[in-house]
């Protein structure tokens, strides 16, 4: 007999007995009921062997959502007055309230009673309010303001159980708010096999184990490494600002639950009351919780887990692209967990299926095509306080002197060996501060600052975002720091290079205390300086004149590059490569007197191309002529407020208009 079937005969059963009971004034309603003692007895001996059978209903409750035999009774007779209207009438009897067509806490605690014989207080206990199939999210309480006794207080079903009961279907997975990733164990492991063995024998003891860690990656890889020890699949809880509900928590079977509990910290501090509640909840699954290196976990057990090395990295994209110089190379340029190797490796098997139906998914990717969708994934991850810039631009593009060149070239290769110098120096491991690789560009405007940060990402194979100075810097106090600070943290897990452009007015120099805004705007400095040096990547700031910036920054910068206006030499490349190409171009078209006369920079010059191409397109003939170009310098001079007379372009003036000069 199924088990709504037994929940029915039980309500009526139970509403027999107290319409033949209602004359006694002496009733005992934890004793049960009196009338129909046998039959109840008999019920509950097939109720028993309906659990003991395990159907799929008793092993989702009972196995995978850890209710105890009472309370899958619960459940089950309140789905059945959802279900049947006999047992809603038989429930409202029960009650003793015709307005009440659900069950109540004592109404059920004597049906149980009388059926099974469980202490009163037990079955009680099941259905009061915050008891198990509540914090499961399964039943809720249908009028809680009514100022009835708590006991006395309808129970229903959620709307997401009332769902599932109602198809009679057992859900793969227990339906919740969260948001929840599912990583199955890996064959390889990124960290030490003794750390996540270790950790792995801790988490069995305590049933809970905190990972503290820089960045939610590092701890997050500690995690799935753990699971992978385990032999379980890992159901990762993404992080948001409050940590996630208990009841939704306990709902998570089938795997090892990991709360990423980095967005709560960053928001209140690390909840450690909200783990330790949890923990102290029968029904909680067992668990990690992940938090930042500051996290004051108390008296929950914690590891503290350091980044993953080169030789970890490598192993985890020999996963994906195979062992081999691809790994290593892709462990080079970026530090990712396994999740998000993944994440980025199905990612590019979907783009090359769109691309060719015939493609098959088992096949190895080529670490280019991995490393895209790695890169996109990143860029993705960047809140509104950046822009992602495209990084196409190449050194052999640059024009700058070659002192200038070789110092770009000599920033990038720093960067490229980061990681083996970290490896083989065991005193880089004890630097705190001064391991990120912070910049100064200066020079006049359009002398190629940002341009060479393009080119030093596109180097790299790492994106470029330019940091929105007026979304940073707050009038508020304290703001300007937390907005820094998630910057540099998503820039971390967007595997990019940080440009704050124009940085004159963030990097400035530090003011001589006045008032409390200078104080604070010197902590703002100070706080800047301290990330920049701990942040562990590229952070690049531009300006147009060194010496506004505060001194202090240029001597903890690793490099220092001044961009000067260029020289005729430089500007006649410059000319050649921003105009047309000479196919489309008028063959009496002269650069000579343009590069003599107008000592302006690369940025000015690229306008002048793009304007002038314009002007082309759009004449009779198609080519650019030096009517074109001259048109094009005049409005670009006008823009700039530089001088623009007739005399200034010489024989070139002829070309102009009559109102110009």
């Amino acid at each position: 007999m199924s088990a709504l079937a037994l929940a029915r005969e039980l309500a009526l059963l139970g509403a027999h007995a107290i319409v033949a009971e209602k004359d006694h004034d002496a009733l005992d309603p934890a004793a049960g009921f009196a009338h129909g003692a046998d039959k109840f007895r008999e019920l509950g001996v097939r109720m028993a062997a309906h659990v003991d059978a395990r159907p799929s209903s008793v092993e989702r409750l009972c196995g995978r959502l850890g209710l105890s035999p009472i309370g899958y009774w619960l459940v089950t007779l309140a789905a059945a007055g959802e279900l049947n209207p006999e047992v809603a009438a038989a429930l409202s009897l029960l009650a003793e309230d015709e307005r009440v067509h659900v069950l109540t806490p004592i109404s059920f605690a004597r049906l149980v009673r009388s059926a099974l014989g469980v202490p009163f207080a037990a079955a009680l206990d099941e259905a009061a309010p915050g008891g198990p199939a509540e914090r499961l999210g399964l039943i809720e309480r249908a009028d809680q303001g009514s100022g009835r006794p708590l006991t006395h207080v309808p129970l229903r079903l959620t709307p997401a159980e009332m769902r599932i009961q109602l198809l009679d279907r057992i859900p793969m997975l227990e339906v919740t708010r969260l948001a929840v990733g599912r990583e199955a164990p890996s064959h390889v492991l990124g960290l030490p096999d003794s750390v996540v063995r270790g950790a792995a024998a801790i988490l069995a003891e305590e049933k809970v184990l905190c990972i503290r860690a820089d960045a939610a990656r590092i701890a997050r890889q500690l995690a799935l490494d753990i699971a992978s020890v385990r032999g379980e699949t890992a159901l990762v809880v993404r992080g948001a600002d409050e940590p996630p509900d208990a009841s939704d928590v306990v709902k998570l079977r089938g795997g090892l639950v990991v709360l990423d509990l980095f967005a709560a910290s960053q928001a209140r501090g690390f909840p450690d009351a909200y783990v330790t509640s949890l923990r102290a909840d029968p029904h909680a699954p067992t668990f990690i919780a992940l938090g930042p290196r500051n996290a004051a976990t108390q008296h929950i057990a914690t590891v503290d887990a350091s980044d993953l090395d080169l030789s970890g990295r490598a192993r985890l994209f020999a996963t994906v692209v195979g062992p081999g110089d691809a790994a290593a190379d892709l462990a080079q340029r970026f530090r990712v967990s396994l999740d998000e190797i993944r994440s980025a490796a199905r990612a590019a098997r979907t783009k090359k299926r769109l691309a060719d139906a015939s493609f098959n998914s088992d096949a190895p990717l080529t670490s280019n095509e991995l490393a895209a969708e790695i890169l996109a994934q990143g860029a993705r991850t960047m809140g509104r306080l950046v822009t992602h810039l495209p990084a196409r631009a190449r050194f052999d593009d640059l024009v700058v002197p070659s002192v200038v060149r070789d110092q770009l070239r000599d920033l990038a290769s720093y960067h490229r060996v980061t990681s083996r110098v970290k490896a083989g120096w065991e005193a880089f491991d004890r630097q705190v501060l001064g391991r990120g690789l912070s910049c100064l560009f200066s020079g006049s405007p359009g002398t190629g600052k940002t341009f060479a940060a393009q080119c030093i990402a596109n180097d790299l194979g790492l994106n470029l975002y330019r940091i929105d100075l007026s979304q940073v810097v707050s009038k508020y106090i304290g703001e300007t720091e937390k907005s820094l600070s998630r910057v540099f943290e998503e820039a971390e897990a967007g595997h990019g290079v940080l440009l704050f452009d124009e940085a004159d007015a963030l990097f400035g120099k530090r003011s001589e205390v006045k008032d409390a805004h200078d104080r604070y705007a010197n902590v703002e400095v100070a706080y800047l300086l301290q990330r920049m040096e701990s942040f562990d990547g590229i952070s690049i700031l531009t300006t147009n004149l060194a010496s506004n910036i505060d001194t202090a920054f240029l001597r903890r910068l690793k490099f220092v590059i001044e961009f000067p206006m260029p020289d005729a030499s430089m500007r006649a490349e410059l000319w050649e490569k921003s105009l047309l190409p000479k196919t489309q171009r008028d063959r009496d078209l002269d650069l000579t007197d343009f590069i003599e006369r107008f000592p302006i920079s690369g940025g000015n010059i690229r306008n002048i191309g793009v304007a002038s191409a314009h002007l082309a397109v759009a004449s009779p003939r198609g080519l650019l002529s030096t009517e074109h170009v001259v048109r094009a310098t005049y409005r670009e001079l006008e823009k700039v407020g530089l001088a623009r007379s007739r005399d200034d372009f010489g024989p070139l003036a002829r070309h102009l208009g009559k109102g110009s000069g």
